[in-house]
């Protein structure tokens, strides 16, 4: 299983979620649909780096 670590784009707030599986060491970017408590509605998590599907200003 794994950790993500994520800021909310409603709220700002950071958010963990689980996955199923871990992301691997894959270079391909994938992004995971996942349900944030913070605000109560869905977000594409990229499942290595945590940013957000069209976050342009997440550097991790």
């Amino acid at each position: 299983m794994a950790h993500l670590l994520y800021q909310c784009p409603r709220t700002g707030m950071k958010v963990q979620a689980w996955l199923q599986e871990d992301p691997g060491s894959s270079a391909q970017t994938t992004f995971e649909l996942v349900h944030c408590p913070a605000c109560a509605q869905m977000h594409f998590v990229d499942r290595r780096t945590g940013s957000l599907l069209g976050d342009k200003t997440k550097t991790k």
